[in-house]
């Protein structure tokens, strides 16, 4: 039996994934170290994922549905504030662990004998489903203290996070503001009170349907980018300079210049 110092909640936020949710469940139950509870939170599914869930009849999963639509970042704070566990992982409805992530993590968090101030990530695997392809996603190397260097670039996913309830609630949960990057600005925050363990292993399966790309809605894209650039301004002038910021602005421009979406974005840029 898991120590309290070793306990772990699992947090899925959902909506309409009835066609791969179970699959996303079952690389939980079949983990080589299981979690102590399973918080599937469901944004108002109109599908049967309620359904397929409670098929699946296991007493770590706890079912949360929403009385109306408010977005992951809103289910993924909901989950953290329902969580019994010392420890949070979270994984999105149609990705997939690999069956080890949880020990690997944990095994890292013994060495440090359990410090509530480390983050614990990896890299992943990417897996098409279109093209029936699958290849490993190395992540930009992020480890010990790295705040100033994750200014530069996102980095770390949440599916592959193991961070502590104490640490996510002392950085004020999850912006539910922002439009894209939300791990990003999660990690930078995270990266002001903990150390960063970063495990140079795929930790997960991070799906791809029909065609998508990791960046594929453009105008999410730079609306989330620039909200992180400007939230974080005034350190990011401190670490890197102005110069480096007005950098990141003008390679958005140029982004939504080549991708034909300046004209839907240009108002962003005037804030």
């Amino acid at each position: 039996m898991l120590q309290e110092s070793e306990t772990i909640s699992v947090i899925i936020p959902t909506y309409n994934r009835a066609k791969t949710i179970e699959y996303c469940i079952k690389s939980i139950l079949e983990q080589t170290l299981l979690p102590n509870e399973i918080i599937i939170v469901d944004d108002t599914s109109t599908d049967n994922t309620e359904s397929i869930v409670a098929s699946l009849n296991n007493n770590l999963i706890k079912f949360i549905k929403l009385d109306k639509n408010s977005g992951a970042q809103v289910a993924r704070n909901i989950g953290i504030t329902k969580a019994k566990s010392k420890w949070i992982a979270f994984l999105d409805s149609d990705d997939m662990w690999e069956n080890n992530k949880l020990e690997l993590q944990m095994g890292e968090l013994k060495k440090v004998n359990f410090d509530v101030y480390t983050l614990v990530h990896g890299d992943c695997y990417c897996f098409d489903t279109h093209l029936n392809k699958k290849w490993v996603w190395n992540m930009p190397m992020t480890e010990y203290k790295c705040y100033d260097k994750l200014l530069l670039r996102p980095s770390t996913l949440f599916p592959s996070l193991l961070i502590s309830k104490q640490a996510l609630e002392e950085i004020g949960f999850l912006d539910e503001n922002i439009q894209s990057f939300q791990e990003w600005d999660t990690s930078i925050r995270l990266a002001k009170i903990c150390n960063f363990i970063h495990i140079k292993a795929p930790l997960f399966i991070y799906m791809l349907h029909d065609g998508e790309t990791i960046s594929k809605n453009n105008v999410k894209y730079i609306q989330g980018y620039l909200y992180i650039l400007n939230k974080f301004k005034n350190d990011f002038y401190k670490y890197h300079g102005e110069l480096k910021w007005k950098e990141q602005i003008n390679s958005l421009k140029e982004k939504a210049l080549k991708e034909n979406i300046y004209k839907e974005v240009e108002y962003l840029f005037e804030i």
